[in-house]
């Protein structure tokens, strides 16, 4: 197993979208998956969907964040967007 991970980013912005694109065309992946804070907040909806259309990812995952009081929110919206 090899994992990529791409440096994270709080915006989307083309050159992002353009270098994760790439990185997918250069490696061929079997399987990508989306690594979402759960204090992100409704945004990781957007971000996902985002990443989503350019990637066609193949599943999220959302992490509490160690430091905080996290809920999990994002990871209920996430899946009623994705139905």
């Amino acid at each position: 197993m090899i994992i990529i991970d791409t440096a994270g980013r709080l915006a989307v912005d083309e050159e992002m979208m353009n270098e994760i694109f790439n990185i997918k065309q250069a490696v061929n992946p079997h399987e990508i998956l989306f690594v979402v804070d759960s204090m992100t907040g409704q945004d990781a909806v957007n971000t996902a969907k985002a990443f989503n259309d350019r990637l066609d990812f193949d599943g999220v995952v959302a992490g509490p964040s160690w430091d905080g009081d996290t809920r999990g929110g994002c990871r209920t919206e996430y899946q009623i967007g994705r139905q």
